[in-house]
């Protein structure tokens, strides 16, 4: 059995996207020869058997006396003190807001190096961090690394930079990924930005999987009102539910019947811009907020809703991107109303797979939630994605272990 060694910021059990691709490796990569020991800041026991050392999360001393005094300042702390926390951090912190916490992965790393055998190492960013902490224990044990993009790193259009802070992340990110055996990542755009950034012909697209088998003790509740609902972040308010509040409050003025009997949940962090624009549209009785669930909890909400919402980021610089929310959707078979660009890759994928709706104005958006309640009144839950439409977390394992096998033999024969 080779081993790498697998570094990513989240893992499970943490609530968070980010952390269901590198759990999904450690799961599945032993069946194609692979064992995957964890090298993460996340705490707490994975809901699956896994080799994982942890850091464990860091707070300076400096975020401390910042938190007490947004706390002592404030009527909302939890609000206040994350923007400020967040703009202070991104102002001060290179790569990116996690920096605090390369010391210890690095450290961590390298005793895990001098004291166990590893074939390859493996890191998955975003944060970039983590891509920092993976170049330099390559660069250190000789191994070859594999560094895989969830999302782009420089020109990312959810970070906006300066140009100086732009130019000097340029100059970083091309030099790290040099010493990188090879790049994947989970799209054709993101692949062809990212072949023409590090000048390489080869980026291996490796889209996101999920894992059916997760969904086998989550019960199918026939849901009994029209309630949609959302599962994940907001990212600070680069994600919005404006459009869909906008159209139901348009559609409660006609007294559309479907308007009427909308109510919708959202679970997930950093969602304080959801009550305001609720409150902006007179939707405050309609909508809920859940906050962080454990998982379990938020896929048994999402397979007990009418309709499973997705907010992507409308600018249009966005459109290549399908997150990976959608992936989770699919395993709780309930039809999806997305909202993103107009030219939004996800529109297509939805449509082509008939999946849902996806609206991109309030014309669209009023449309769709008529059709969707038209379903619900109909008595229609589930949706499937045919046969082989998206990757389960098993391929995904499986097309990883050929890469790392890949660049362990290219390895090899270049000692040799």
């Amino acid at each position: 059995m080779k081993r790498v060694l697998l570094v990513s910021y989240v893992f499970p059990p943490e609530p968070s996207p980010g952390a269901l691709r590198p759990g999904y490796l450690a799961q599945y990569l032993p069946q194609f020869g692979w064992e995957a020991t964890i090298l993460t800041q996340s705490s707490g026991t994975p809901p699956f058997a896994a080799r994982v050392f942890t850091t464990g999360k860091l707070v300076t001393p400096f975020e401390d006396r910042v938190r007490a005094s947004v706390t002592a300042r404030s009527g909302n702390p939890q609000s206040r003190l994350r923007r400020s926390l967040r703009a202070i951090k991104e102002l001060l912190l290179f790569p990116d807001t996690t920096a605090p916490w390369i010391p210890a992965a690095r450290k961590l790393g390298a005793n895990l190096l001098a004291q166990e055998r590893f074939d390859a190492i493996f890191s998955t960013a975003l944060p970039a961090s983590v891509h920092v902490v993976a170049a330099d224990l390559a660069r250190r044990s000789g191994l070859p690394w594999v560094a895989d993009y969830r999302d782009p790193w420089a020109g990312n259009a959810y970070v906006k930079r300066g140009p100086i802070r732009s130019a000097l992340e340029r100059i970083v990110e091309r030099r790290l990924l040099r010493r990188a055996a090879s790049i994947t990542t989970i799209s054709r755009p993101i692949a062809h930005q990212l072949a023409a950034f590090h000048g390489r012909q080869i980026i291996h697209v490796i889209p996101n999987g999920y894992d059916p088998v997760e969904w086998n003790g989550i019960a199918q509740v026939q849901p009994s009102r029209f309630d949609l609902c959302y599962t994940g972040s907001m990212y600070d308010g680069k994600r919005s539910p404006d459009l869909l509040f906008e159209a139901i409050a348009q559609l409660r003025g006609l007294r559309d019947p479907a308007a009427q009997a909308a109510r919708i949940h959202f679970f997930g962090p950093n969602s304080e811009g959801v009550a305001q624009s609720a409150a902006r549209f007179g939707l405050v009785l309609q909508m809920r907020q859940h906050g962080v669930v454990p998982r379990p909890q938020a896929m048994l909400a999402q397979r007990s809703c009418a309709v499973l919402l997705l907010f992507l980021n409308m600018d249009e610089r966005t459109a290549h991107e399908m997150g990976s929310k959608y992936l989770e959707y699919a395993g709780a078979g309930r039809p999806i109303l997305a909202f993103g660009p107009r030219s939004s890759v996800m529109r297509d994928f939805i449509e082509r797979n008939r999946l849902g709706w996806f609206a991109s104005d309030l014309d669209e958006a009023k449309i769709a939630l008529r059709a969707a309640f038209a379903r619900f009144s109909a008595q229609q839950f589930d949706v499937r994605p045919p046969p082989g439409a998206i990757p389960t977390a098993r391929d995904l394992a499986g097309r990883f272990a050929h890469v790392l096998d890949t660049a362990t033999d290219a390895c090899t024969r270049s000692i040799a």
